[in-house]
C-alpha cells in the first residue's frame, strides 16, 4: 500500500521537514533561474551569430536583387559569383528566389558549397526542350544561309554557342536539382530573420530582396561552433546550479539546526526533569527571537513548577500534626545524614521514641486529646533537638531522631534528657500505670565510621541495620516496663 503524502509528512521530524521543503523550493528556484539564464544566454549567442551572418550577406543583396529583377542568370551563375559565395565563412547552402520586375518570371538559383556548384534551380523538362528546339532552329538557319554570307554565319554561330551553353547549363541544373539531396528545408515562416535548426546544427538566414516583385535569399550556415558553445553554456550553468544547490543545502541545514537544535535541547531538558537552575546557562535564553521567547517561557514554567514542587515537598516532608519531618523525608535524608557526619568522624545515633500505651490514651481521652498530646511531644522533640539533628514522626505515636555528636556520651545524655523532658510535660494518662502520665520508651543505636568499614558495604545497609537495632531496643524497653532508654549494640545500659 502506497502511503499518502499526509502520512509521509507526519513521519518527518521538524528538522527533516524544514530541510526537505526548503530544498524543494531551492531546487525549483535554481532550476527556474538556470533555465531562464540558459534561454537568455543561448538566444543572445544565436542573435549575435545571426547578426554576423546578416552583415556578411547584406552587401550582396543589391547585386542579387538586380539580377533577379532583370532575370540575369548570367550574373547569378557566373564563376565570380560562385567564388564569392564560396569565400563566405561557414556558408553551406544559399538559394536566391524571386520574380522579375516586368515579366514577373520566377527566378531561382542555388549554391551548394559541398559541391562548389552554383546552378539555376527552377529548370523544367519543358525549358530544356525549348532550348533544344532553339538550337535546332539555329542549325536550320545556318544551313539555309549561303556560305558567302560570312557575317550572318558568324552571328548565327555566336548565337548557337550561347544557346548551346545555356542548354548545357539548363541540362546540368535539371540533373543537379533532380539528383542531389538537399538536407535543409527552407523555414516556412519565422518571426525573426533567422532560424536555428538544432537537429542539423545549422543557422538559417532569410533576407528579403529589394526588387519590385519581391523574393528572398535563404542561406544556411554551419553552426557547429554555436552548438559547442551551447554545450559549454549548459555545463557552466549545471556547475553553477550544483554549487548554488550545495551552498543552499548548507545554509538550509545550518538554519534548520539553528531553529531545531534549541527545540531538541528544550525537549531533552523536559525529559530529564531538570529544574530552572539547570538551564540558567541555556544559550537560547539570550536570543531575542521566538526561540528565545520559548526558552524564557519554559524557564518561567520551570520556576513555577519548582515553586509548586517545593511547596508540595515541604508538605510531604513535614508532619502536619507535630511539625516534625515525615516518614517520606526520613527515607530521603537518612543516608545523606549518615554520609555527612560519619565522614566528619562523628558518632551518629538513631533514636526511636514511642509514646507508652498511647492506644489506651485515645480510648480514655479521645482522639482529639491524643492529637494534642502528640503535638506537645513533637514540640518538645523539636525544642531539644539541635538544628543539625533530624527529627521525624515515623508513624502514629512513634518518633525517630537522627543526631550526631563528637562523643558517645553526648548521645546517651541526649536520649535520656529526651525521655525525661517528655515525662516532664506531666500530661495525665490513667492508662499508663504505674506512672499515670504520658511517658516514652526510647531505643537507640550508635554508629561510627569504623562500623561502616568493618561490617557494611554501603551507607544504606548501615542505616537499615541501625534502625532495626534501635527498634529491637525499643521493643526491649516495652518488655522491661517502659519509660526508659535502651541502646543497642555495645551501648546496652539502661536508665530510668
Amino acid at each position: 500500500m502506497i502511503p499518502t503524502p499526509q502520512k509521509l509528512v507526519a513521519k518527518l521530524s521538524i528538522n527533516q521537514m524544514l530541510v526537505v521543503s526548503h530544498l524543494f523550493l531551492v531546487v525549483i528556484l535554481i532550476t527556474g533561474f538556470s533555465y531562464t539564464r540558459y534561454q537568455s544566454e543561448w538566444h543572445r549567442h544565436i542573435d549575435y551569430s545571426a547578426s554576423i551572418a546578416k552583415l556578411t550577406l547584406s552587401p550582396h543583396l543589391s547585386f542579387l536583387s538586380n539580377s533577379v529583377a532583370n532575370i540575369n542568370y548570367a550574373n547569378l551563375t557566373m564563376p565570380s559569383t560562385q567564388k564569392l559565395l564560396a569565400s563566405i565563412d561557414d556558408l553551406e547552402f544559399l538559394e536566391v528566389a524571386g520574380k522579375s520586375d516586368y515579366a514577373q518570371q520566377e527566378v531561382q538559383v542555388r549554391f551548394f558549397k559541398r559541391f562548389e556548384y552554383l546552378w539555376r534551380a527552377n529548370v523544367t523538362e519543358s525549358d530544356v526542350e525549348n532550348q533544344q528546339e532553339k538550337i535546332e532552329q539555329i542549325n536550320q538557319e545556318i544551313q539555309k544561309t549561303s556560305a558567302n554570307n560570312v557575317v550572318r554565319l558568324r552571328k548565327l554561330e555566336f548565337i548557337k554557342n550561347r544557346v548551346t551553353s545555356e542548354y548545357t547549363a539548363l541540362l546540368e541544373g535539371l540533373d543537379f536539382t533532380n539528383n542531389v539531396y538537399i538536407p535543409w528545408s527552407k523555414p516556412s515562416s519565422t518571426q525573426e530573420f533567422y532560424y536555428f535548426d538544432e537537429e542539423l546544427c545549422t543557422l538559417n538566414i532569410v533576407l528579403p530582396l529589394s526588387n519590385k516583385n519581391g523574393g528572398d535569399v535563404w542561406a544556411v550556415f554551419d553552426a557547429s561552433e554555436l552548438t559547442a558553445l551551447q554545450r559549454s553554456l549548459i555545463q557552466e550553468i549545471i556547475v553553477e546550479a550544483i554549487v548554488a544547490l550545495l551552498i543552499s543545502a548548507l545554509l538550509i541545514g545550518w538554519v534548520a539546526h539553528w531553529i531545531v537544535s534549541p527545540l531538541k535541547s528544550l525537549a531533552e531538558h523536559m525529559r530529564s526533569g531538570e529544574t530552572h537552575n539547570d538551564i540558567k546557562h541555556f544559550s537560547e535564553l539570550a536570543r531575542s527571537d521566538e526561540i528565545g521567547q520559548l526558552a524564557k517561557a519554559y524557564q518561567g514554567l520551570l520556576i513555577k513548577l519548582d515553586n509548586q514542587l517545593n511547596i508540595l515537598r515541604a508538605k510531604s516532608d513535614t508532619d502536619p500534626l507535630t511539625g516534625l519531618g515525615s516518614r517520606h523525608k526520613y527515607s530521603r535524608t537518612a543516608v545523606p545524614f549518615l554520609k555527612r557526619h560519619l565522614g566528619k568522624g562523628h558518632y551518629v545515633g538513631l533514636i526511636v521514641c514511642d509514646v507508652d500505651n498511647f492506644k489506651a490514651f485515645n480510648d480514655i481521652y479521645g482522639h482529639t486529646e491524643g492529637d494534642n498530646a502528640l503535638s506537645l511531644v513533637g514540640s518538645k522533640i523539636r525544642l531539644l533537638a539541635r538544628d543539625s539533628d533530624l527529627a521525624f514522626r515515623y508513624g502514629g505515636e512513634e518518633f525517630v531522631i537522627f543526631c550526631a555528636r563528637p562523643e558517645k556520651i553526648q548521645l546517651l545524655n541526649f536520649a535520656e534528657r529526651l525521655r525525661h523532658e517528655i515525662a516532664g510535660l506531666d500530661l495525665a494518662h490513667q492508662g499508663n500505670q504505674p506512672y499515670g502520665i504520658v511517658t516514652t520508651s526510647v531505643g537507640g543505636a550508635i554508629a561510627h565510621q569504623q562500623d561502616l568499614e568493618a561490617r557494611f558495604d554501603t551507607f544504606q545497609e548501615l542505616q537499615e541495620s541501625m534502625f532495626n537495632l534501635a527498634d529491637k531496643a525499643l521493643y526491649e524497653c516495652k518488655q522491661s516496663g517502659r519509660n526508659q532508654v535502651i541502646w543497642s549494640s555495645s551501648f546496652n545500659q539502661k536508665t530510668k
